[in-house]
């Protein structure tokens, strides 16, 4: 055993996580009850696995996880690591059961983090997470705008679009990046949408190296936001927050003075909060 794999998993008989079906039960389903338990293999302490990492998990052979994780990724549930060949969970198992999302440990612990900031800058904010090339919002704290704009939790758009999709994207992988983006001109949503490719991906090294995003108007005339990553505590990027509002709000002076560093103080309490250490 080698020291990323921990021994498998010591589940009951009867459970998902056991390939036994319970004595006397005409109504076990084998399949589903082993699909469950590679779902379940995922936790905390090992966010992201590899074939034989889960097949040590489960106390299965080499080879045995590899149909289960083929179709579990094919209909969303995992999600490979290009470089790595790592798998892990995606926000598509919200679907599951949704009406449980607000009880997710990360959802729990970001909301008082989220009414914090909404009062410190008098602002909406929102934490959204990556899921399948999608932004996916998960939580928020509101202020309405005098907008069109109506995102609540749930919603799903492009991630190119917004600040928590961008300083998302500023930490995949480039070639994830390339797949995301791709070749062709952007689609702008206004007149100060980056459209080129090639500047976006500048945009993105740049937000990488500030450690926040800084959008202004580039996703909905007369508003700016201001988003920054949450850190899990393999170092991973667990999701983005950010804090929006029109710019007469937010003017150059309480952006860089007020908004910039109150969101990277609540993005370092959440991160902190999720066990995230900086080295």
């Amino acid at each position: 055993m080698t020291d990323n794999e921990k021994p498998a998993l010591d589940i009951p008989d009867g459970s998902p996580g056991t390939s036994a079906a319970p004595a006397k039960d005409p109504y076990w389903v084998d399949a589903l009850a082993q699909g469950l338990a590679v779902l379940e293999a995922f936790d905390c302490d090992q966010p992201s696995l590899t074939l034989s990492e889960l097949a040590a998990r489960l106390g299965w052979s080499r080879s045995k996880p590899h149909r289960f994780v083929h179709t579990l990724e094919k209909l969303g549930f995992l999600q490979r690591e290009t470089v790595s060949r790592r798998y892990r969970l995606t926000a598509h198992a919200m679907k599951l059961g949704f009406a449980y999302l607000k009880r997710l440990p990360l959802v729990e612990l970001a909301q008082p983090v989220l009414d914090r900031l909404r009062t410190e800058v008098g602002a909406s904010v929102h934490m959204a997470l990556l899921d399948r090339g999608e932004l996916v919002y998960v939580a928020q704290a509101r202020i309405p705008l005098p907008t069109s704009i109506d995102i609540h939790v749930g919603s799903r758009m492009a991630p190119h679009a917004s600040s928590i999709g961008r300083i998302l994207l500023a930490y995949q992988q480039p070639d994830e990046i390339d797949r995301l983006l791709g070749q062709a001109p952007i689609p702008a949503l206004t007149e100060k949408s980056t459209v080129d490719p090639d500047a976006f991906r500048t945009l993105l090294e740049t937000a990488r190296q500030r450690g926040y995003v800084y959008n202004d108007e580039e996703f909905h005339r007369g508003v700016r936001s201001i988003a920054a990553p949450v850190f899990d505590a393999s170092g991973a990027v667990a999701a983005g927050l950010n804090a929006t509002a029109m710019t007469y709000t937010f003017t150059d002076e309480v952006v860089q003075g007020t908004v910039i560093p109150a969101v990277l103080r609540a993005a370092r309490e959440l991160s902190l909060a999720l066990g995230h250490r900086t080295p």
